[in-house]
């Protein structure tokens, strides 16, 4: 079953002009369809048929459908509110989890985003923008300079590097050597 946000489904349910349709997207991000409607099954272990990876229909984190496709009726239509061309959404509209396809540099867009929320000293959270940034702008990764920039992320965020949503994204990130010589 797709959970889709209540007031999407208060909009279908009264008059179901305007809503956003659910998507079903492999873990690989390649779209299978982008009009699911809250009355719509769609089986729970489809395959992708370019891939063979799991076909998703919510977020990871937090369930709540991929946004899809905006259904407008051509009645309520005019220029400004049409959908233009459909792009798959990197980032739950929900939670702000970021979905399996997103990239390293969407990931740490994510961990920044996580950042932003957490408590801690202005300076450090400065310090540690500025850490992410370079992590996102290093192309070819060299494994000392990233060591260090971990490391120096660690002994400035306090709890922020050892929450749960964080750690799960780090775990993504980061070799299991880094990792492992970080203590992490």
């Amino acid at each position: 079953m797709i959970r889709f946000p209540e007031a999407d489904l208060e909009r279908y349910r009264r008059k179901p002009d305007r809503f956003h349709h659910a998507a079903a997207v492999c873990r690989r991000g390649h779209e299978q369809t982008t009009t699911l409607s809250p009355s719509d099954l769609y089986p729970d272990d489809t395959k992708c048929p370019k891939c063979g990876a799991r076909v998703l229909l919510g977020c990871t984190s937090c369930g709540l459908r991929i946004r899809g496709k905006f259904h407008i009726e051509p009645y309520m239509a005019d220029k400004h509110s049409l959908d233009p061309e459909w792009e798959r959404p990197t980032f739950c509209d929900g939670c702000g989890a970021a979905h399996p396809w997103a990239t390293r540099e969407e990931r740490i867009f994510e961990l920044e985003n996580i950042l932003d929320e957490e408590q801690i000293d202005e300076a450090d959270r400065v310090f540690l923008h500025d850490r992410l940034a370079e992590l996102r702008a290093l192309d070819d990764v060299d494994d000392k300079r990233e060591r260090q920039i971990w490391a120096q992320i660690k002994q400035r965020g306090g709890s922020f590097l050892t929450s749960a949503p964080v750690m799960q994204i780090v775990q993504n990130l980061i070799t299991a050597k880094i990792r492992h010589d970080l203590g992490i």
